[in-house]
């Protein structure tokens, strides 16, 4: 019985840690790839993830440091305190550029998530105006 309750907290652990950061309808699906490491590359990573609430090192433990998602997608060979120490920048580059950073408590996050996954709403798709092979096709 212990291990059954066990494998259920960590699953439902896991799953309120790592699907809420992914899903919502202030989230962006996205129906073509893109080339790595390239300016849509990481505009897809801000805008297709979502930070819980960060801030002291006892939250930021309970969540793995899976609370600092957007910076994850970013870097993800970074040390998690790097992720806690790049936030604030990342955050304010966001903001200079007009580019949605979402940070929301873990409970509103899991509501978006069941609402998507009942059909309630949907995700955003991802404006093919924003695409660089979009650009690159309408320039030439």
């Amino acid at each position: 019985l212990n291990l059954i309750l066990a494998d259920i907290l960590s699953n439902v652990h896991s799953f309120i840690t790592i699907v809420p950061n992914h899903t919502g309808k202030d989230m962006y699906k996205f129906s073509s790839p893109t080339a790595p490491n390239s300016g849509e590359f990481y505009l897809r990573q801000i805008l297709s993830s979502a930070n819980f609430n960060l801030g002291n090192d006892r939250v930021d433990f309970l969540h793995g440091w899976l609370n600092y998602q957007v910076e994850h997608h970013l870097w993800p060979n970074l040390s998690m305190l790097s992720y806690q120490k790049s936030q604030k920048e990342v955050e304010e580059i966001c903001k200079k550029h007009n580019v949605p950073y979402i940070r929301e408590n873990v409970f509103e996050r899991t509501r978006k998530t069941i609402d998507i996954m009942v059909g309630n709403t949907n995700m955003r798709p991802f404006p093919k105006s924003w695409s660089e092979a979009n650009r690159k096709v309408n320039n030439s």
